[in-house]
């Protein structure tokens, strides 16, 4: 039998409640007996139904549901589903939740991800599937009804769903508050898309172990105390001071030591401004540093000397991403470009977006070294997803952060379990934005048994 099918739902008044007219088509192929009776399962709700056919049935890929049950079942007349049928049921979907508390305003309830969520909803609606966002205030637990958001042309819409199949977090999910909710969907088979965030130092040492990542990983330390900070910043002139559990940029510091004179420079940013700051020797770098650390934890990383672009730092952002059959596979790359002066690359801290070809041309003129190159970080990314993977437990996306120095060695920067995909729209790559958005979402078949 086939695995996976894309149907028609259409209503019929005439049908018993809890009746579904199958095409004969689908009826023959499902190999079914007329008047049996057989599970309809959407999300994690389960209906038994009859199903029937006739032999004169023109129409082919469709089903037909009594008003009342299209609505009990939380569909639309009309409308395409993807369908797997088994010899006892049929499963329809799969129903995806994002799960991510609403932050903003009416017209974007999810603030910077409010674009995301609606390109997710309308890529779903394309591939059969039934997408929604919510929080775990919304579920009704006793009902096995979510009160969710819903995004198409009349805008954002609360709207009743099931209890989905997957759940791809995008905010607030692994929340040590939240295990108890986590532990009552995952007693109801509830599949999870990616694993909790990863800290830089966890991940630094998962894919140390890694013989073949071993030439591609800075040298990094964890800051228990300054000591780490001095060894570093005596062996190499310049440094970056990290902390473990960042995003976006926020909170970097840059350490290098004076060409001209003894002690050592310090640059960081904040609100978009970069500052500069002096101390003569190591005891007073220490104790200008430790206001800026403010209680965090850091790690101590060897400064990567990165190519340039129009002056800014450059790394290479790869989204790796699982397929429908849950293989690993590189959806695209996208080099970020620093403001000039700037320590870091990051988007949110004034960056831009460069084709990565664009870039490597115009740092490097040799061909084959350029490909060399390519061929290596798609080599890093993929082995990193996988490394990760491997101590983690199941991930269905992560962004890779790659730098390339000025000799063309190829450097794993870190990698993002809830990867922004804002930098592909940046370069015109519109095509590889979309199929971003809609890989996460071909994933949600394979775990949800759609598709394998």
């Amino acid at each position: 039998m086939k695995n996976f099918m894309m149907v028609t739902i259409k209503s019929d008044p005439q049908l018993g409640e809890n009746s579904i007219f199958i095409s004969a088509d689908l009826f023959n192929h499902a190999d079914y007996s007329n008047n049996r009776v057989l599970h309809l399962r959407i999300g994690k709700t389960n209906h038994k139904v009859i199903v029937k056919t006739s032999k004169s049935s023109q129409e082919s890929n469709t089903f037909y549901f009594n008003p009342a049950l299209i609505k009990k079942s939380f569909l639309k007349d009309g409308h395409l589903y993807g369908v797997k049928l088994t010899k006892d049921a049929i499963h329809i979907g799969p129903v995806v939740g994002i799960l991510a508390p609403r932050i903003g305003s009416r017209s974007r309830p999810y603030g910077g991800q409010t674009r995301f969520f609606q390109e997710l909803m309308a890529s779903a609606r394309k591939l059969g599937e039934i997408c929604f966002a919510f929080y775990f205030s919304d579920i009704d637990w006793k009902k096995r009804v979510i009160n969710g958001s819903y995004h198409s042309n009349k805008g954002w819409q609360r709207m009743k769903f099931p209890i989905p199949d997957v759940i791809y977090p995008r905010g607030k999910f692994w929340l040590p508050s939240q295990a108890e909710y986590r532990r009552r969907l995952n007693n109801l088979g509830v599949a999870i898309l990616n694993p909790p965030m990863v800290g830089k130092w966890d991940a630094y040492r998962f894919l140390k172990n890694n013989p073949e990542l071993l030439p591609y990983l800075p040298e990094t330390r964890l800051v228990n105390s300054f000591h780490q900070v001095e060894i570093m910043a005596k062996k190499y002139r310049s440094i970056y001071l990290k902390p473990v559990n960042g995003t976006k940029g926020k909170n970097i510091i840059r350490v290098s030591k004076n060409k001209n004179s003894p002690g050592y420079s310090y640059y960081y940013q904040s609100n978009g401004t970069l500052y500069k700051g002096n101390a003569p020797d190591f005891y007073y770098l220490k104790k200008r540093l430790r206001p800026l650390m403010a209680g965090r934890s850091y790690l101590v990383q060897r400064e990567i000397s990165l190519i340039r672009y129009d002056g800014g730092l450059v790394d290479i952002r790869v989204m790796a991403q699982k397929d429908n059959r849950g293989r690993w596979e590189l959806t695209g790359m996208a080099c970020r470009g620093g403001k000039r002066g700037a320590i870091t690359s990051n988007i949110s801290s004034g960056g831009s977006g460069k084709k990565v070809e664009t870039v490597l041309r115009k740092a490097f003129s040799d061909n084959k070294q350029i490909n060399q190159i390519m061929e290596t970080v798609a080599f890093v990314s993929l082995t990193a997803a996988q490394t990760l993977e491997y101590n983690l437990g199941n991930c269905g996306e992560m962004g890779i952060d790659i730098g390339v120095d000025k000799l063309g060695q190829v450097w794993f920067i870190e990698a993002n379990l809830r990867p922004a995909r804002y930098v592909f729209s940046m370069i015109g790559e519109k095509e590889t934005r979309l199929k971003s958005v809609e890989t996460p979402l071909l994933y949600a078949r394979y775990l949800a048994g759609f598709q394998g």
